[in-house]
């Protein structure tokens, strides 16, 4: 049996399941007149999201508030997809930028302004990212009744190749992180990049991935996987200018730390700022 938490509306539940855990739990009319502390029975339940550590019931919540229902739920299914038949670890934030990612493009193809990524076509180097976003597509339009453009199957697979990992993301708050944080907003300032109400949403997700990827550094898990070197190259000729702030965080952050990154770093930073740019 599941104990409700918080019901979200009537076919939607926060619970906690018999071992104790956090979960958002969905089935047609199970939340229906249940208030804290009611009982659902698993039988009527239709799906279960597991809410694994604070971070992620944070994030829930968070989105919650901006983001409709079912773009979260769609999100959380692609995920669990990848999880569970890809056996694809991931980072938890992933939930956060992935949602973020999907309702965003929604907003720009109601509104007439969704632009082609002109990203390198990365299929042969990540070919189970790409069944991933493949398969996320198709969930997508299914389940949102939308048709999303195949441009975002590249797009969706970048989310995947860059929260792929088996360590869950923490709270950090650290003066080590902040610090990095700090110098990596002055260097952007230098570019004249800041924060503002057009681009806050990418400015946000390369802040996210900055957290995240001075987590791993912590706690000597950093990404192992590497781009290959053509499409970096590839990165480096068509992006000049985000390529060159890119690789001055890159080095930045690396003395900062006095050891050398992935060269995969290089690129994230690049991609993250070409969308700022």
């Amino acid at each position: 049996m599941y104990r409700v938490i918080k019901p979200l509306n009537n076919s939607v539940a926060i619970v906690r399941t018999e071992s104790g855990e956090q979960a958002v739990v969905m089935g047609s009319g199970i939340a229906f007149q249940k208030k804290k502390g009611d009982l659902i029975s698993p039988d009527h339940i239709e799906k279960v999201f597991t809410l694994k550590n604070k971070e992620s019931k944070h994030n829930f919540s968070t989105l919650l508030k901006d983001i409709p229902l079912d773009f979260i739920t769609t999100t959380y299914e692609i995920i669990e997809n990848a999880i569970d038949h890809y056996h694809y670890p991931v980072q938890e934030y992933i939930y956060v930028t992935l949602t973020d990612h999907i309702h965003l493009v929604y907003q720009h193809i109601l509104k007439g302004q969704y632009e082609l990524s002109r990203l390198p076509d990365m299929r042969k180097d990540y070919p189970v990212e790409f069944r991933i976003a493949e398969d996320a597509l198709e969930m997508i339009n299914q389940r949102l009744g939308i048709t999303l453009p195949d441009d975002e199957i590249g797009r969706i697979a970048l989310h995947f190749i860059n929260a792929k990992g088996s360590t869950v993301g923490r709270d950090d708050n650290n003066l080590f992180a902040k610090n990095i944080i700090i110098l990596v907003q002055n260097e952007l300032r230098n570019y004249g990049i800041t924060r503002n109400e057009a681009n806050q949403n990418y400015y946000d997700r390369l802040m996210v991935h900055l957290n995240y990827f001075l987590e791993r550094i912590s706690d000597q898990n950093e990404d192992k996987n590497q781009f290959s070197t053509d499409f970096e190259q590839t990165l480096k000729k068509d992006y000049p200018k985000a390529y060159e702030i890119g690789d001055n965080i890159y080095h930045l952050i690396s003395k900062q730390i006095d050891r050398e990154l992935s060269e995969s770093e290089r690129v994230y930073f690049t991609i993250h700022i070409q969308r700022l740019l």
